[in-house]
């Protein structure tokens, strides 16, 4: 029966989307060994995570480089994440990384009007964007606010 114990490794934390995403990278020592992070089941507020090894009943020593990742939810007033190994405990910072500020939809003119071939339903999409074959071009790039004004003036909307 495959043998589950703390293991050894480097740690990085960040925090993107809401989510927390711990990384450990380090090397088993069995080939064969398989490197997991997972949540501690302490009921204690922040949770804590642990690394560890599970080593296969026939084991194959030699060093493997790992890397692990976990995706968890974490309360977002914590700026540190404890990670239990065989060292001992952890302390890993949490840095943020902020989402790039998304852009309005009128800044630049990368906008194209396509219509349903014959049936003549408009729609507005990026021009690199993929639409299915039965949409061709009728108008674009430009602003989003400009397709919008062509497909009322053509009849839509």
């Amino acid at each position: 029966m495959p043998d589950k114990h703390h293991g050894r490794a480097s740690y990085k934390a960040f925090r993107a989307a809401g989510f927390l995403h711990i990384i450990a990278s380090g090397e088993t020592p069995n080939l064969n060994d398989q490197a997991i992070i997972e949540q501690l089941p302490f009921p204690i507020r922040p949770p804590m995570f642990g690394l560890f090894w599970i080593t296969q009943d026939i084991p194959l020593p030699a060093l493997r480089p790992f890397t692990v990742e976990i995706r968890t939810l974490f309360p977002s007033s914590m700026n540190s994440v404890r990670i239990q190994d065989a060292d001992g405990d952890h302390v890993v910072p949490i840095t943020d990384i902020a989402a790039p500020p998304s852009a309005p939809p009128d800044v630049g003119s990368h906008f194209c009007v396509y219509e349903w071939i014959e049936i003549n339903p408009h729609v507005i999409a990026e021009c690199d964007a993929i639409v299915p074959a039965v949409y061709s071009r009728a108008f674009g790039p430009d602003t989003h606010m400009r397709c919008v004004q062509y497909i009322r003036d053509h009849g839509g909307i």
